[in-house]
């Protein structure tokens, strides 16, 4: 990607995708951000100790999030990858390419 330009952008402008389910899972659980740092430790054997301002900005779409990031983030609210990513679409999922003017 050439130097200064523009990042790839959910279509509500935001970072990530998963950000909003990241959050909804989380209160679904019952559990502080704190309490997902450690979750987020523990899955990653210590290789990933996020602050609480980078959770908070996970869940707010204010940071991108990578492959990775999304797999740990499943195991620590013990949910599906996909479903963080996807929601829970209705029938299979297709990919368009947009029509060109």
């Amino acid at each position: 990607m050439p130097l200064g330009s523009p990042r790839l952008r959910a279509d509500d402008g935001s970072m990530n995708v998963v950000g909003e389910r990241v959050r909804l899972r989380r209160k679904d659980l019952k559990i502080k951000q704190k309490d997902l740092l450690g979750k987020l430790a523990y899955v990653t054997e210590g290789k990933w100790n996020p602050t609480e301002q980078e959770v908070l900005r996970i869940e707010h779409g204010t940071r991108t999030v990578t492959d990775t990031e999304v797999l740990a983030l499943a195991l620590a609210l013990d949910c599906e990858p996909q479903w963080l990513l996807l929601g829970n679409p209705s029938g299979p999922i297709t990919f368009q390419k947009p029509t060109l003017p």
